[in-house]
């Protein structure tokens, strides 16, 4: 089960401005420079297995189309140096948001994986008409203080607290959400908002983000803890991501028994609030965040043997190569958490089984804004489960 969208793009399609995105070829060319950066077509054919030429007539129709620009050679050393081939990233964007139980965040993020603009607000109002008409002003301004060329913009990523009950992109949100659940949210929205929109979980696509712009440049198979109001996640198996039958994988807050401490930020704040620095929500403890607070290490000492749990199940089952913790987790904390967590593995005749890194997430800024804005790049221009791997002449 992919991410929701409203409508199902071909494996290329035509761009608002005329140009067709990226065949199922042409995007194994480009996902490797999304990981790889700066390539040279020496570079892409040793990796690919293709001949220089075929690599050739692959990427010139993408430099042709402004997707790809091939920088001045850089003599190094000896011999003839090699002009390095990299994507364009003024050459189309997406917008991300992250739906939350409090606020709204937004981020424009550009081909080449950077964030051009970004803003985070307080949702005004939960319900879905005039919280779309705030969602509105806010891409309306990241796109005019960016300076983006609107016609650019490949479509809207959405990620939304919540778990799919099977059915299409009805999400089932905490109670602060009510309106959002249990409604047709991917036609809802691109209605409301005018544009292709994409629908997925926070922790899947925060999950994909760090598989497009993170550690998944370097893992190919890692689990993502989503910290939020809730506690939730997303899998990343052999670079894509790995959904489940009703695409609800990650949802590692029901490893927990009933009576355990879930290991959310919610229950932070409230701790804040035990320890005499009351927050009236999640926006406002974040902006103002005392990692030394007494209240951060009554948390994690109440937290501790949940995470344990729940990260040994997940090395247990999933035998990933990393755990990556995200989402709105400081990363003063995500790095004291890193450090604390223990997973169960026994010795035996000398050896414990491999295990999982415990690694705070390397994304900058709202992980789940970000990881929704590569949802329509990725269907546009790196997505290999649209098309086939390369395979010869």
């Amino acid at each position: 089960m992919n991410a929701i969208t409203a409508g199902d793009y071909p494996t290329h399609f035509l761009r608002k401005d005329g140009r067709r995105t990226a065949t199922a070829n042409e995007r194994v060319v480009m996902d490797l420079l999304s990981r790889r950066g700066p390539s040279s077509r020496a570079d892409l054919a040793r990796l690919t297995g293709l001949a220089p030429h075929s690599i050739t007539r692959l990427v010139e129709p993408l430099i042709a189309r402004g997707f790809l620009h091939e920088a001045l050679p850089v003599a190094a050393g000896r011999g003839k140096p090699a002009a390095k081939l990299a994507l364009e990233g003024d050459a189309a964007f997406a917008v991300g948001l992250s739906v939350m139980t409090d606020a709204v965040s937004l981020v424009l993020l550009d081909l080449a994986g950077r964030v051009r603009s970004g803003a985070s607000e307080r949702l005004s109002d939960t319900e879905i008409q005039p919280a779309c008409q705030q969602i509105r002003r806010m891409i309306d301004t990241a796109i005019a203080d960016a300076g983006r060329d609107r016609s650019t913009l490949i479509g809207i990523g959405v990620g939304v607290t919540g778990y799919f009950i099977g059915d299409g992109a009805r999400l089932n949100p905490p109670r602060l959400l009510d309106p959002w659940a249990l409604v047709p949210l991917d036609t809802i929205l691109a209605e409301e908002l005018g544009e292709k929109v994409w629908i997925d979980n926070d922790g899947n696509v925060a999950a994909i983000g760090e598989a497009m712009l993170g550690h998944g440049r370097v893992s190919r198979d890692f689990a993502y803890l989503y910290f939020s109001a809730g506690f939730g996640g997303g899998i990343i198996s052999q670079g894509l991501p790995l959904r489940g039958g009703h695409g609800n994988a990650g949802e590692f807050a029901s490893i927990l028994p009933a009576d355990w401490p879930q290991p959310n930020l919610e229950a932070l704040r409230m701790t804040f609030g035990e320890h005499g620095r009351p927050f009236p929500d999640l926006h406002a403890m974040l902006a103002d965040f005392d990692a030394g607070h007494p209240a951060v290490d009554a948390w994690l000492d109440r937290c501790l043997p949940s995470l344990n749990l729940v990260a040994s199940a997940i090395s247990a089952t999933i035998d990933p190569g990393a755990i990556v913790l995200g989402g709105r987790l400081p990363a003063s904390l995500a790095s004291r958490i890193a450090q604390r967590i223990r997973l169960t593995n026994p010795e035996r005749r000398g050896f414990h089984r491999p295990s999982a890194r415990i690694l705070p997430s390397t994304i900058d800024g709202d992980a789940a804004a970000i990881g929704a804005a590569t949802l329509p790049l990725r269907a546009a221009f790196f997505d290999l489960e649209a098309g086939h791997m390369l395979t010869g002449d």
